[in-house]
């Protein structure tokens, strides 16, 4: 009896420990689906492209601020109709890179850094405590920061290849209802945990009488073994001395992601850029769920491997004025038969939309909106939560880009 009470207070925790990529908030990357990996012109590149820093001159500075908003509707024909709270998510992004000529031997090659972060991945999701499903969850906050310092060299006229080091760290703060005995209580568990990684990319213009570019760029997966307590609350008094607070560790795994683009000026002011993006997704077969009191829940997720099909256009409409739009479709890695309220994901035909202005010489301000519309899912067979979801997310972002090399 208890080590199934304890297996219990584990296994909700186990459940949710997946996660899933945030899209690219640079503004530019967002009014263009995230398409532009092979047209990288900013210190941004750090992130998307190491490569394209070779082609930046001087100090480059490019710092976002953005808005997810998740709006998700759960219903089932005896158990009623609810939608979560709805709250903001603020991702950053900053970076800052220097592009420099190499020594005139090098046959005028150029060479250029970059560090900066970002927030890669996470969940956000809130539901209220009349939820018929708040004994699966409650609350989800959980935060994958990428830091990264990369660089990138111009080995040839036509080549261009980059790398460097990525920094995932992961926080989370999860709330689960929690029914035993007749009493109803809460789960509150708090973890963290870090890893380090590795990204390489390359950017070649294969024909130098066409403008066309196309770029690879791979990020090597995170594996972070995430620490913490679990604590509950409103517990029958003959479980507290036991079940009040104990140690948890679990792994949370940022996956393997490889994008292959390519862009083509068609004309002078217009650039139309393409993705295509596969995410090792399958990582998340399981999760493996270990308290300090000697049991270990593993709960099945069974996720499949990812792929995205980007489409963008940026159009110069005046000198200082570009306008850009995109459409991306996203296969979503879950099955109906492990689809939770903590992850109400599917999958997802994408829009975007933005425009950037130059103010002043080397000073360009950018917005960006981006969403999502996602199918409507139905979870299927006897270990899901029954429920059919409807979710669709909003993404706004506001950039400034400061170029020191064009002020010369």
């Amino acid at each position: 009896m208890k080590n199934l009470i304890l297996a219990v207070f584990l296994a909700p925790a186990a459940a949710f420990a997946g996660g899933y990529v945030v899209p690219n908030v640079n503004a530019r990357d967002l009014a263009m689906v995230g398409s532009p990996v092979a047209a990288q012109d900013s210190a941004a590149a750090t992130y998307q492209t190491p490569a394209a820093l070779a082609k930046l001159d001087g100090l480059n500075v490019s710092a976002d601020v953005s808005l997810i908003d998740l709006r998700t509707t759960w219903s089932d024909p005896t158990l009623g109709r609810e939608s979560n709270v709805p709250k903001a998510a603020f991702p950053p992004a900053l970076y800052v890179a220097y592009g420099f000529a190499l020594p005139e031997q090098l046959r005028s090659m150029r060479a250029g850094v970059g560090v900066g972060f970002t927030v890669p991945g996470g969940g956000y999701v809130f539901w209220r405590d009349t939820f018929p499903g708040r004994n699966e969850i409650l609350s989800v906050d959980r935060k994958m920061f990428g830091f990264y310092l990369t660089g990138g060299v111009q080995v040839l006229p036509e080549l261009r290849v980059g790398g460097g080091l990525v920094y995932y760290r992961s926080t989370e703060y999860l709330t689960q209802g929690l029914n035993i005995l007749s009493s109803q209580g809460q789960i509150d568990l708090a973890t963290a945990g870090g890893v380090l990684s590795y990204d390489v990319s390359a950017e070649v213009t294969p024909l130098r009488d066409l403008p066309l570019t196309v770029a690879i760029d791979y990020k090597h997966q995170g594996v972070q073994k995430l620490t913490g307590h679990a604590h509950a609350e409103g517990l029958p008094l003959a479980l507290q001395p036991r079940l009040l607070d104990q140690g948890v560790t679990h792994v949370l795994t940022y996956p393997n992601q490889l994008n292959v683009g390519a862009a083509y000026q068609v004309i002078p002011p217009l650039l139309v850029t393409f993705d295509w993006t596969l995410e090792r997704q399958v990582v998340y077969k399981d999760d493996t769920f270990a308290g300090d009191r000697g049991v270990t829940v593993i709960v099945p997720h069974n996720y499949t491997n990812d792929y995205t099909l980007r489409l963008g256009g940026e159009f110069k409409v005046l000198p200082v004025l570009r306008v850009r739009a995109g459409l991306e479709y996203d296969h979503a890695p879950q099955p109906p038969q492990t689809i939770t309220p903590a992850l109400p994901t599917a999958n997802t035909w994408d829009v975007g939309v933005g425009a950037g202005y130059t103010v002043a010489p080397g000073l360009e301000i950018n917005a960006g909106y981006f969403h999502a519309f996602y199918d409507t899912t139905t979870a299927v067979g006897p270990e899901a939560f029954p429920g059919t979801y409807e979710t669709h997310t909003n993404i706004y972002a506001l950039n400034i880009t400061w170029k020191m090399g064009e002020r010369k």
